[in-house]
């Protein structure tokens, strides 16, 4: 498994075997998985839990050389690698410096641990051996032995909480040694070795070393911490002389060889567990115990830190303040999702009844730990679902906001991972308005439906928001909530809340009407008080218009709507809301209107305000935004770029405008054109901008109508190219059929636009699957071509490639072999023999060759091309490398073990730099060098068995 750098803040620095194996110890939970590796990347991570806290353990390679040099290129890279690092901790062993006589002794022993921080005026921190001679034979320290950076305010903070706690401190520290003091290394366990064992050295007066009496600890005061400047160098220090001399000079409590290059590269804060004493009788025997010491202080500070939550969610909607009633639904999705701990809960009801509201509610209930019982911290991420489309564009946009890597990768797939994984925590997933089956389960045609990206996670919970019981039982099983018509309590509390003049629903009679007018639906009680509101209209003057409204409109409109959104009750009160608000927005801002012909052609859902056209200044176009606002139409997101109209209102308006104006053909062409405009080319750092317009034109693609648009011809084929760099194979399928088919409409069959979109028509069925429709077209286009190209022609060319290449899926392998070679003699005559399409095709016909048993022949051309290759590109080009993994695989079916075998390995160690370990060529290559060597092992142990 793929752990994620981003979702890692804190740095554990152990340089040394020893004090790395203490800190894995000292980990909650390890992490399963490995950091993605690329070509520079030097060092291997290990990753996980402590109190809360995403932490990697970062340690020296093996048999490297260890000081502040090789700390400095260990830092250097952590800060580079994990793009979200907060602190880090630089914990291992140290050299001790006791001083038991004059002012202020310091009695440090073997297995106390030492914390750097600055005292008095010493840093600290002090690079002892960083600076110059000066002209009296003396030596200057560089910046008086003060390193650059400084510890991070939170981590001084913490270790400040910790020492506050003294002599006691060791208290906080002593619970995290005793669990692992029994853990096993290389050598041993992390126990203490014994107080009998510690010895300092002293000199007598003939210069002998003697051992310096010193009364053992209680078992209660056994371990001690030392707070003060440390020295740090890159010589190792065994002269007790040299020793005692830095530690009078500089004031500092033990010396160690890593953290000065450290803290010039990041900010760390220092923790050393006491293992020797500098001096000619330092070994090794300490150094486990040292080191778990100091890693249990570590996890001491990490403790007194709350978690930085690298991501805490998406909710992109504000929270409704006005939001009122339905306690009893709320309640019992809190009781199936938190008590009784069901994974999947969905919420049914027909639309209006106030679905998102009640989710919205629960999303910011849940995010602030106001649910009944919730003992942890839950991340809340929301995503739309009335479309595919609409899915995989906020997932996109979440990955986005919240620096969730995923390269290449498709977006969805990049949250499902990350929601999958023991790095998110406890989360919250809305899924909303998902009201089509189809959406849910895919379809014949498009067998990946939105199923197939929902994360399964025993810390995850999901509610699905729909109008369908069948989706919901699809998605959640038995575990539903149903939401029936609102009481008239409720719809009363509601109106009341939402109206700004309170005291008019205290006339009981004309507010007990007009809810029953609107049939307590919470849609239609909104639009009604947004119009009371903007207007400041009283109930019985609003009582007086819907009466007055066109009651044929009403009613075809409410049938309309009853038709297409199985609506039983409310049609009638949402059209009767949506005619009086409508005319009174016609009457006062045209603009307003042409905003709302333009939303009626796209999705009504996350609404980009830059997608706008503008019909005035930019002033005038917030003026419209803010009325259709204030009428209860459109609603800003909490980003504050974003809008959203409810989908019944969006229906609404779609039947209004088609039967009141008359001119729906020209207001799709208005959108075709804006649409096409603004929508940006394929290139791939394009593909923020067209994630966000492709949920908003594939609905509009397929309702269009003005088939002999040229725009639409040109927005169809832009929208083609750019689901096929998304991968999105079945629209880019659907949408290039629908561009095949008007350009057969209207243009001849040789012409240069319809032979094109038959190509990239074909190309698509190919990327899903479809070959044999991928060799009609084809066969089509070449037919064609031959009768209207020259022989030479780069696209008939091409065309024959692409057909050859359809023939070889199919398994028409002599066919795609009689096409390449015409092909490949035509780019000899052409083309120059380092030009890449002629080595395209050659590759190519290889590879046919091969697949026909013609290996010989396969290998004669792929040598030619390696030998071509080797002159013109890199050694770590993917073209080259791909040559050489064919050519090594040719060699193979010709029994050419050893060639095979030296390509292979060639190969492997190329990519080994230049690609991450689970790369899928990287694992390509290494796959198929094992099997080489496993087939020439067999082969050796069969021709000399006995």
């Amino acid at each position: 498994m793929e752990l994620d750098p981003t979702l890692y803040t804190i740095a554990w620095i152990a340089p040394l075997e020893i004090e790395a194996r203490a800190a894995v110890c000292m980990l909650d939970r390890a992490h399963v998985g490995r950091f993605p590796m690329q070509r520079g990347d030097d060092y291997v991570y290990q990753a996980g839990e402590i109190c809360g806290h995403n932490v990697v353990i970062a340690t020296l390679p093996a048999g490297q050389e260890y000081g502040t040099g090789s700390a400095a290129a260990l830092a250097s890279q952590v800060k580079k690698f994990f793009p979200n690092f907060w602190f880090g901790l630089l914990v291992g062993v140290a050299a001790g410096l006791p001083k038991l006589t004059g002012p202020s002794p310091r009695d440090i022993r073997l297995g106390d641990v030492l914390v750097a921080l600055p005292e008095g005026d010493s840093a600290g921190l002090i690079a002892y051996d960083l600076g110059k001679e000066t002209a009296s034979g003396g030596f200057q320290l560089l910046r008086g032995g003060h390193v650059l950076a400084v510890t991070e305010t939170v981590v001084r903070a913490a270790i400040g909480s910790i020492k506050a706690q003294a002599p006691d401190d060791t208290n906080l520290i002593l619970p995290y040694y005793h669990k692992i003091k029994h853990k096993q290394h290389s050598s041993g366990t992390f126990a203490d070795p014994g107080q009998d064992t510690d010895r300092l050295y002293g000199t007598d007066k003939s210069g002998r070393s003697t051992i310096q009496k010193r009364v053992s600890r209680s078992d209660g005061r056994r371990t001690r911490i030392w707070y003060g400047p440390i020295g740090s160098g890159d010589k190792l220090m065994k002269n007790a002389s040299i020793r005692n001399a830095l530690r009078d000079q500089y004031n500092i409590i033990g010396l160690e060889m890593e953290a000065a290059g450290t803290m010039n590269r990041i900010p760390v804060g220092v923790i050393r567990g006491v293992c020797d004493y500098a001096d000619k009788h330092k070994n090794k025997e300490w150094q486990p115990y040292a080191a778990a010491m100091a890693a249990a202080y570590a996890k001491a500070v990490l403790a007194q830190i709350g978690p930085r939550r690298p991501i805490s969610g998406y909710i992109p909607f504000r929270r409704n303040h006005d939001f009122t009633g339905r306690r009893a639904q709320l309640g019992q999705l809190e009781q199936m999702l938190f008590r009784e701990k069901r994974e999947r809960v969905a919420l049914v009801g027909l639309g209006g009844m106030g679905k998102t509201q009640i989710a919205l509610e629960l999303a910011y209930r849940v995010q602030n730990m106001e649910v009944e019982g919730m003992t942890e911290r839950y991340s809340v991420f929301w995503v739309q679902a009335q479309s595919m489309a609409a899915f995989h564009k906020t997932a996109a946009d979440m990955v986005q906001r919240l620096n969730i890597q995923c390269g290449n990768d498709d977006p969805t797939d990049a949250l499902r991972t990350y929601l999958a994984s023991d790095v998110a925590g406890y989360w919250l997933l809305v899924v909303d308005n998902i009201d089509d089956a189809a959406v849910l389960d895919g379809l014949p045609g498009q067998p990946t439906g939105l199923s197939e990206f929902l994360p399964r996670n025993p810390k995850g919970r999901l509610l699905l928001t729909t109008r369908q019981a069948s989706v919901a039982v699809d998605a959640a099983g038995s575990a539903m909530v149903e939401l029936t018509s609102m009481t008239f309590a409720d719809a009363y509390l509601l109106m009341k809340t939402l109206l700004l003049d309170k005291g008019q629903v205290q006339n009981t009679g004309y507010t007990k009407e007009l809810l029953e007018k609107l049939t307590y639906l919470p849609l239609a009680l909104a639009q009604a008080a947004a119009y009371m509101n903007k207007n400041r209209t009283p109930i019985i003057r609003y009582l007086e218009r819907c009466r007055s409204a066109d009651q044929n409109m009403i009613d075809l409109l409410s049938k309309r709507l009853r038709d297409e959104a199985h609506h039983n009750e409310a049609q009638g009160a949402m059209a009767t809301t949506w005619i009086v608000s409508f005319i009174a927005i016609r009457k006062t801002d045209i603009n307003a209107v042409r905003l709302l012909s333009f939303i009626r052609w796209i999705e009504p859902k996350a609404i980009p305000k830059s997608m706008f056209p503008t019909a005035g200044s930019p002033m005038d176009l917030e003026d419209s935004i803010d009325m259709l606002c204030r009428y209860g139409f459109l609603s800003w997101r909490e980003d504050g770029e974003t809008l959203d109209m409810h989908s019944l209102v969006h229906l609404a308006l779609r039947l209004w405008l088609d039967q009141e104006t008359g001119n729906s053909l020209t207001t799709e062409d208005m959108a075709i054109e804006h649409l096409n405009k603004i929508f940006p080319s394929s290139e791939w750092e394009n593909r923020l901008e067209w994630r966000l317009c492709l949920p908003h034109i594939l609905p509009l693609l397929k309702e269009v109508r003005l088939r002999r648009n040229e725009t639409l011809q040109s927005l169809c084929y832009k929208t083609g190219l750019c689901l096929q760099v998304d991968g999105r194979t079945t629209e880019t399928v659907g949408v290039f059929e629908l561009l095949t088919s008007i350009r057969k409409e209207r243009l001849a069959e040789t012409h240069p636009d319809r032979l094109t979109s038959q190509h990239v028509l074909a190309i698509a069925y190919r990327a899903n699957g479809q070959v044999k429709e991928a060799i009609k077209v084809l066969e089509h286009v070449v037919a064609i071509e031959k009768e209207t190209l020259a022989e030479t022609h780069p696209d008939r060319l091409t065309s024959q490639h692409a057909l050859a290449g359809a023939y070889q899926e199919n398994g028409q392998v002599k066919e795609a072999i009689k096409v390449l070679e015409h092909v490949v003699a035509i780019q000899k005559e052409t083309l120059a023999e380092t030009h890449p399409d002629r080595l395209t095709s050659q590759h190519a016909l290889a590879i046919a060759y091969q697949d026909n048993g013609q290996v010989k022949e396969a290998i004669k051309i792929l040598e030619y091309v390696v030998a071509i290759e080797k002159k013109t590109l890199a050694k770590t080009h993917r073209d080259r490398l791909a040559s050489q993994h064919t050519l090594a695989i040719a060699y193979r079916a010709n029994s050419q073990v050893k060639e095979a075998i030296k390509v292979l390995e060639h190969v492997v160690a190329i990519e080994k730099e230049i690609l991450a370990e689970t790369h899928p060529s990287r694992l390509a290559s290494q796959h198929a060098l094992t099997e080489i060597r496993l087939h020439k092992h067999r082969f050796r142990w069969w021709k000399n068995k006995p």
